[in-house]
């Protein structure tokens, strides 16, 4: 049992199935297979030790990625690590320039090839495309991606591709999205912008599985929140997702995320059963305000409330290590399975979350809202 108070069989942590494993440094496809990534931010010092070398693995991402590299593999020699590009945030994408030119101030900027071997000599696993954000329906700006990309002869090469979250909201940009990725020579790294969640709407959730199911190449579904397991049960090579908010979506170049409120720090705690985030003060003064918490029996809380944590960096740290920790064991029931049985475990996890609704409301006496997206997953 993960939880007081309420249940989901489905969502039980199964790790038989785990073994030792290499990391696979330099091989896209053996190093993705059959694990989960994480994306860990500000506290990724702090995550990385909570993250199962088994099955799973880390992007690390900001400023301090690149520093934080070599101390973070000594303390984790088993754990796949990989350096996500500043290009993502900074660069819009155009047919001149699909890519972020990097190298010192007054140099000559690096070529493609260049940047992807630094990249790899820096100590990152893998080699990921400084790709720029490609606005929705610029078709040119993508197509130049894909030519570029193509244009390499290696196998630790990923092609990043950040869309517009436009692209999942009309037919004709998500065909073409569809066709580009099934040209690619690479495996693609996959991943929406929005100032929100940009896989949100019920149309963009229908439309990003429907990309998974009808993409051939090898994809991961990168930053994203829980639909990276609808991904992953409709064909994805791998998903990456966040410990916290903000890791789970990419920001158009230029803009702000959606507002943070100062007042109110404390994490988003990741609650498989239910198969949601919750702030913890949201729990606090909302759901537990005139009855007993829910007790979380993982390796990080050890049967703690869930909304113990406040807003101090220390706390939010914790909250993310929970997240993560929390997220594995959801994954540890996926290894080793075929898409067909990975579809029906995804869709047995979505429809048990629906079951524990009912149990919390009779706990704390009061009807809480179901997310839609829970409701189509569970279809």
């Amino acid at each position: 049992m993960m939880f007081s108070v309420i249940s989901n069989p489905a969502t039980a942590p199964d790790f038989t199935r785990l073994s030792t494993r290499a990391v696979e440094t330099g091989d896209v496809l053996a190093l993705l297979a059959d694990r989960q990534f994480h994306v860990c931010g500000q506290n990724m010092r702090g995550e990385a030790p909570t993250i199962n070398p088994e099955a799973g693995g880390a992007f690390l991402v900001g400023k301090n990625a690149p520093k934080f590299l070599s101390d973070i593999r000594r303390a984790n020699p088993l754990l796949p690590l990989v350096v996500e590009p500043r290009s993502f945030h900074l660069h819009w994408a155009s047919a001149g320039e699909p890519f972020m030119a990097s190298g010192t101030p007054g140099m000559f900027a690096m070529s493609l090839e260049d940047e992807l071997n630094w990249q790899r000599m820096e100590g990152s696993d893998l080699a990921i495309t400084p790709t720029g954000q490609i606005r929705a329906g610029d078709s040119s700006a993508l197509k130049a991606a894909l030519a570029a990309a193509n244009a390499l002869d290696r196998k630790d090469v990923m092609l990043a591709l950040p869309m517009a979250a436009g692209w999942l909201s009309e037919e004709q940009h998500l065909k073409q999205l569809i066709v580009v990725i099934n040209r690619s020579r690479h495996p693609v790294l996959l991943m929406f912008s929005g100032s929100g969640n940009p896989v949100g709407s019920v149309k963009r959730l229908r439309a990003y599985r429907r990309l998974f199911s009808e993409v051939t190449t090898p994809t991961v579904a990168y930053r994203a929140d829980l639909v990276g397991f609808d991904a992953i049960a409709h064909g994805a090579l791998a998903s990456a997702i966040g410990s916290y908010p903000s890791l789970r979506r990419i920001t158009p170049v230029g803009q702000r995320g959606v507002s943070i409120d100062r007042e109110d720090m404390s994490p988003h705690m990741f609650i498989p059963d239910m198969l949601r985030f919750a702030r913890s003060t949201h729990m606090r003064r909302e759901w537990f305000a005139g009855t007993t918490s829910i007790q979380c029996f993982c390796v990080v809380c050890r049967g703690q409330d869930l909304d113990r944590l406040h807003g101090s960096n220390a706390e939010r740290d914790v909250g993310h290590m929970h997240n993560v920790v929390s997220i594995d064991d959801l994954y540890s029931s996926h290894i080793g399975l075929g898409l067909p049985a990975r579809r029906e475990l995804w869709r047995r996890q979505a429809a048990g979350a629906l079951d524990t609704y009912p149990q919390l409301e009779t706990h704390i006496g009061r009807p809480l809202k179901v997310d839609p997206a829970l409701t189509f997953w569970a279809s």
